[in-house]
C-alpha cells in the first residue's frame, strides 16, 4: 500500500453497542492490570488463541481462504504445522481462552481518537504502576515509539506472510471448488 493510499479503519459501533471513552479506558486498564495476576505464558497463549480464532474467521472470506490455501500448500504451511505439533504450541494455544484481539485493537484505536480523553482520565481511578525499573530518558518507553514499532513489525509480518504464500497464491478472483481445485469457467460465452 502506498503512503498516499487512504486506509479505512472500522471503528464505528454496531447498532446494538455503545462505547464511551470511559468504557474504552476501563477495558484497557483492566487488560493491563490483569497482567500482574497471570503468567506470561497465559497472556501470550490467550493472544495466540485469539489470533488463531481470528484466522479461522477470516478464512471464511474469499481473501482469507485464498491465503489459507496458499499457505497450506506451500512449505511454510507444512513447517508451521510441524513446529506447532512438535513444540505443542497447538495444545497450549487451544487450551488458552482466546483474546478478542481485533475488538481490542479497534477499541484501543478508537480510544486514541477520543476527544474527551483528558477529562475522562481525570475522573477515573487508574490502576497503579506495574513497572519496577526506571530507565533513563533515552531508553524510556513511550506510546508513540510503541505505535511506530508495532506499525513496522506488522508491515514486516504482512510482507513475510505474503512472501511465504507467494509461490502458491492463486490470483485474486479465482474460483475454487470445495475440493480445492480451480473451477474453470464453462459455457458458450466463455469459450
Amino acid at each position: 500500500m502506498s503512503a498516499r493510499t487512504k486506509t479505512r479503519v472500522r471503528l464505528a459501533d454496531l447498532p446494538d453497542e455503545s462505547r464511551s471513552t470511559a468504557t474504552l479506558v476501563a477495558s484497557l486498564a483492566a487488560r493491563i492490570s490483569m497482567l500482574t495476576m497471570i503468567s506470561g505464558a497465559s497472556a501470550i497463549g490467550s493472544l495466540m488463541s485469539g489470533f488463531a480464532a481470528l484466522g479461522r474467521e477470516v478464512t471464511r472470506t474469499a481473501e482469507g481462504a485464498r491465503l489459507r490455501r496458499a499457505l497450506e500448500t506451500g512449505r511454510a504451511g507444512q513447517n508451521v504445522a510441524a513446529l506447532w505439533r512438535a513444540l505443542r504450541i497447538d495444545s497450549w494455544a487451544t487450551g488458552a481462552a482466546p483474546s478478542p484481539v481485533l475488538d481490542h485493537l479497534r477499541n484501543d484505536l478508537a480510544l486514541l481518537l477520543a476527544g474527551d480523553l483528558d477529562e475522562t482520565l481525570a475522573l477515573l481511578p487508574i490502576p497503579g504502576s506495574t513497572s519496577r525499573a526506571v530507565p533513563d530518558d533515552e531508553n524510556a518507553a513511550n506510546g508513540v515509539d510503541c505505535m511506530i514499532g508495532m506499525w513496522f513489525y506488522s508491515r514486516e509480518m504482512m510482507r513475510g506472510i505474503e512472501a511465504l504464500a507467494e509461490g502458491t497464491l492463486e490470483p485474486a478472483g479465482a474460483v475454487v471448488r470445495p475440493d480445492g481445485h480451480r473451477a474453470e469457467p464453462a459455457g458458450p460465452l466463455l469459450r
